[in-house]
């Protein structure tokens, strides 16, 4: 009934500077510089263009020679960004804001049929963009402008079908339909037909029915006898077909067309129920940026292998972030069973205009989506982003998210709605929570504040007189950065892409988050010495964040409180490099294992010490976390390879979803000639099959007392409390209470004497985990880091030489052999801000990067693109004497950790 035709293509295209196209009638007279380009366009995708705001003209002449008689014409727009002004044959058609969703226009009367004619867009996007819904384009990465998505003539009667809405009925095995009808000509004579069909076979008819046209809707509750349910595992889509006819003649007015799948979600005492069944999220936070198209995906090839890649990687939901994802892109994750969470573009600035403007791409994302069934949650807002980071203590903010939480669950009863994610709530859904922590680093913290903080006190995330009620509790963002291969971007783009300077704006564009920070601090700071090339570190990077991601996973995974979590995120982002995947979309290292922690059905072991003595016996528990809510039945099996320990644990636990077994796991530390790393690997096995395997980094080391036979031996415990004294008798060393008659000095204050000591040809370790609070420290400053919860800390890379330390097992990165060694200090190379005072102000803080040519920086930490740098471990030389800085918790652990305590001897003895 229906016909279409694309003008995608070649239009031209012209930017107007001056924004003087109207005044001199180039709707009528034409673009008199145009250059050719593809639509859809995104005009940042030139490099001219690519900081370019302001307005812009896009023209495109066409044919119309088929034109049914009676039909009206309408010109389709997909979404353009941000305002766009029509003229068709230079008649002005219409206008339209907001840059992400669909719009259309009746140009009946301005076509030549038969003949050619010009369509001219005018594109205003302009640079003061705080009013508009922008989402994190041009915020924190390229901006989008233009006609990016796909224009479209359709013919239509004037009688015809705006929209259809399914709301479907699992439990009835009912569709309920609503129509709206617009147009004129026919009154109230006309019925529709309602036609259900399995998706893309129009001749598997499995409903039909009729109803009225009463006004200008219709409603019928369509039965679908044993309807089969979309889920991930079953992502079954019916076709309705709706067709309105004469009801004097039977004739067809017009015939519309859409999908829906049957499912339904909601939530109870904190767990999520996806058609009745527990659900639990696995998602993946997606923002949906490309290398080469920017805003738009590729092809539909692209978008299949990311939801395969989502899938294989144990992923069920991507939240698309800030951003009205394409439909095609919805389409295929309807298609093949990928849960989404839905979320609009951000304003920056809270007034009325922007209200409004939010408002209305919010309902237009929503009118355009809700058929989907791969669409479970609606958010509103991201972290107060639109209104001013100030929910808790703004009434009229707190009534305006109410009011607009009501509006659209009177819209759509059949999602959820998160109502401000991952910050305070005062009416929602969703209990969600943006919580960034480095692993294993932040081991502590982060087990604090699952247990304590998330699922231990929702009522702490919620606006003073509003409180939680059983909403499902979500870690909806977290995660940590691991380096992409810069040779591989370069390969791609080839040469350097406009990105690599960071083309956000002055709020993101710090030094670590600048890839061209990276080419002068790699040799600055010494990481070629260590590292050898920038490809090599991004190895290392991404070892590190793999590391990370399934510690923090695997914590959460171990509390049955937390229903669901969604990682930051799916893939790199221009300089944003925490994504599972590279900007490329190629896998990180070690992600092809992912579903070992990230899967439906996985096993750990909690509790374990990572760093052992040999003979120590150990002890610890067998989690399993069974999403799949699967029949366990079968069992564990636990060894650490070559050194004779394992074991097996029968589980008999049914469909439990989340089963520990208490100190199942119990060995004596291997022994061993030499400090070493260790892996303990476990499996479960249910009807003789490995269904789920994990493995865990250790370290084993045998106990040695004497150090007899080394030369250095003779050591000054200068300012040191009895304890660690103590312990250095006790392992070997002869203590003496005078610099004269000492080989070397270890100590926590750094004064006048020592440094005279230094001088003199003397050999100190001067141990300065305490930072700042050192009252005598030299000529060294200290920074300290972020203690607890810090986005910019995720981005964050401790780093050693462990060629310094031979014997010792250590990693470049610094992994769990680090665990409880991990410095809350650094010696800043870098200028740096912290927060003071109770207000939090911003002060600037300068650090020293003449240290990185008169140190050798054995062990170092920057943040993101090896910005924000610092050492934790620096040797500098006299003539004669040799001063080792480190702020390693050594002092605290020695002795009792074995690896700080080989680290200690090392640095005496060496």
């Amino acid at each position: 009934m229906r016909e279409t035709q694309s003008l995608n293509g070649v239009w031209s295209f012209q930017i107007d500077r001056q924004d003087h196209g109207e005044r001199q009638r180039w709707p009528a007279t034409g673009l008199p510089e145009a250059q050719s380009v593809e639509v859809p366009h995104i005009w940042q995708r030139e490099a001219e263009h690519v900081q370019y705001c302001g307005t812009a003209w896009y023209e495109r002449k066409f044919r119309v020679d088929h034109w049914p008689q009676g039909k009206r014409v309408f010109l389709l727009f997909g979404a353009v960004d941000f305002q766009a002004s029509v003229w068709v044959n230079g008649s002005f058609a219409g206008v339209h804001e907001g840059g992400f969703t669909p719009f259309e226009f009746d140009v009946t009367e301005a076509l030549l049929p038969g003949a050619e004619n010009r369509l001219t867009v005018r594109v205003y996007d302009p640079q003061d963009n705080a009013e508009i819904p922008i989402g994190k384009q041009g915020s924190w990465y390229t901006r989008i402008s233009g006609i990016w998505q796909e224009v479209t003539l359709e013919t239509r009667s004037p009688r015809f079908v705006r929209h259809a809405r399914v709301n479907p009925d699992i439990d009835g095995s009912v569709a309920n339909v609503s129509i709206e009808v617009s147009g004129g000509g026919l009154g109230d004579s006309l019925i529709v037909e309602y036609r259900v069909t399995e998706h893309l076979s129009s001749s598997s008819e499995l409903a039909l029915a009729q109803a009225a046209v009463q006004g200008d809707e219709s409603k019928l509750a369509i039965s679908i006898p044993g309807a089969k349910l979309w889920s991930p595992e079953t992502p079954h889509l019916y076709d309705l077909t709706v067709t309105l006819k004469d009801s004097a003649n039977g004739s067809v007015v017009d015939e519309y067309q859409t999908y829906f799948g049957m499912r339904s979600i909601d939530f109870s005492d904190g767990q999520l129920y996806l058609n009745h069944k527990p659900l639990f999220v696995r998602g993946a936070l997606d923002q949906a940026f490309y290398p080469d198209t920017i805003y738009t995906a590729p092809s539909d090839e692209w978008i299949q292998d990311e939801i395969r890649k989502a899938k294989e990687m144990g992923f069920n939901l991507l939240r698309k972030h800030i951003k009205v994802e394409i439909p095609r892109y919805l389409y295929w994750a309807d298609r093949m069973g990928m849960l989404i969470w839905a979320e609009p573009p951000n304003v920056v600035k809270w007034s009325g205009q922007s209200q409004r403007r939010f408002r209305d791409e919010l309902l237009g994302m929503i009118r355009r989506d809700y058929n989907r069934p791969s669409i479970l949650i609606w958010s509103l807002y991201n972290e107060e982003w639109g209104l001013e980071w100030d929910l808790a203590n703004d009434r009229d903010k707190q009534e305006h998210v109410v009011a607009l939480y009501d509006e659209i669950k009177r819209l759509d009863p059949t999602r959820l709605i998160c109502d401000n994610s991952g910050w305070i709530h005062v009416k929602t859904d969703i209990n969600d929570y943006h919580r960034y922590f480095v692993l294993p680093e932040q081991t502590a913290e982060w087990k604090a504040d699952i247990d304590d903080y998330m699922a231990g006190n929702p009522e702490s995330n919620y606006v003073k007189g509003y409180s939680p009620n059983g909403e499902p509790i979500i870690v909806s963002e977290f995660g940590v950065w691991g380096l992409p291969s810069v040779q591989k971007l370069l390969d791609h783009y080839g040469q350097a892409p406009s990105w690599f300077a960071n083309l956000g704006d002055d709020t993101h564009r710090e030094d670590f988050k600048m890839p061209l920070t990276a080419y002068g601090n790699f040799s600055k700071f010494q990481l070629d010495r260590i590292f050898g090339d920038m490809e090599n570190l991004s190895v290392h990077s991404q070892r590190r964040m793999f590391r990370a991601v399934k510690s923090l996973i695997e914590e959460m995974r171990k509390n049955p409180r937390i229903n669901g979590y969604v990682v930051t995120e799916f893939t790199d982002i221009e300089w944003e490099t925490n994504g599972w995947m590279d900007y490329t979309r190629s896998l990180k290292l070690g992600m092809e294992r992912a579903a070992d922690f990230n899967g439906g059905l996985i096993v750990m072991a909690d509790g374990l010490t990572r760093n052992m003595w040999s003979g120590e016996n150990q002890a610890a528990d067998v989690v399993i976390s069974n999403h799949d809510l699967r029949r366990l039945q079968g069992v564990v099996r636990w060894e650490i390879p070559g050194t004779g320990v394992g074991g097996v644990i029968p589980v008999e636990a049914g469909n439990e979803a989340h089963v520990r077994l208490s100190e199942a796991i119990r060995f004596t530390a291997p022994l061993v000639e030499q400090a070493s790393f260790q892996t303990l690997r476990l499996s479960l096995e249910l009807d003789g099959v490995v269904a789920a395997a994990n493995e865990e980094e250790l370290t084993v080391s045998p106990r040695r007392r004497s150090l007899d036979g080394n030369a250095i031996k003779v050591v000054y415990p200068y300012q040191m409390d009895d304890a660690f004294r103590g312990l250095l008798e006790a392992n070997g060393f002869t203590l003496t209470n005078g610099f004269e008659s000492a080989n070397s000095v270890v100590t926590s204050v750094l004064d006048d004497s020592v440094l005279a000591y230094y001088r003199d040809g003397g050999r100190v370790v001067f141990l300065a985990e305490e930072g700042d609070r050192l009252s005598d420290k030299g000529q060294f400053t200290f920074r300290e880091l972020v203690r607890g919860e810090s986005w910019d800390r995720t981005s964050s890379f401790n780093y050693v030489d462990p060629a310094f330390f031979e014997g010792i097992p250590l990693r470049h990165e610094m992994g769990w052999e680090m665990e409880g060694l991990y410095p809350d200090y650094i010696i800043p190379f870098s200028n740096y801000n912290k927060l003071g005072g109770t207000v939090g102000r911003i002060v600037y803080m300068f650090g020293n990067e003449m240290l990185a040519e008169s140190s050798e920086i054995v062990s170092g930490y920057f943040q993101g693109w090896i910005g924000q740098a610092g050492g934790s471990l620096v040797v500098q030389r006299s003539e004669r004497g040799r001063l080792v800085v480190t702020t390693w918790k050594l002092k605290e652990q020695y002795g009792s950790h074995p690896i700080a305590t080989q680290i200690v001897h090392t640095l005496l003895m060496n």
